[in-house]
């Protein structure tokens, strides 16, 4: 197979970018340019998008500061904690819940299981179950 001289190739390619300059070559070779879209654009503020109701329960002797739950809340609702637990680990700390959608993304992803998600409306049953017990 025999290969153009490279004096051929430079020509074409100078002729190209004349071309483009010009604005003669338009047909599939180059478009005209746009700023890129957004990739994904939020449909509702943070505060209004709740997937359930929930209560977060941290139990704080339990956690071995794997720091998990920081690293992958989408919502950032824990944050270091400065007081040390039963073994000496500074577990987490709950900045925020009512940043907290309910995607259980915590609960599933701590190896201590010591994050526990409550759905609202059933504790305030077990509440009022307790309170008529006594």
């Amino acid at each position: 197979m025999r290969l153009p001289p490279v004096s051929n190739i430079a020509q074409q390619v100078d002729r190209t970018i004349e071309r483009v300059t010009e604005g003669t070559v338009t047909s599939g070779f180059v478009r005209e340019w746009s700023p890129p879209r957004p990739s994904r654009i939020p449909l509702l503020p943070q505060q209004k998008l709740k997937l359930r109701d929930v209560d977060v329960i941290l139990i704080e002797d339990r956690c071995k500061g794997c720091t998990y739950c920081i690293e992958f809340c989408p919502r950032k609702v824990f944050e270091q904690g400065k007081k040390l637990n039963q073994i000496g680990i500074h577990p987490p700390r709950i900045k925020d819940s009512s940043l907290c959608v309910g995607c259980g993304v915590c609960e599933e992803i701590c190896p201590d299981f010591a994050i526990f998600l409550v759905d609202k409306e059933s504790s305030l049953k077990n509440q009022k179950i307790m309170s008529e017990e006594e």
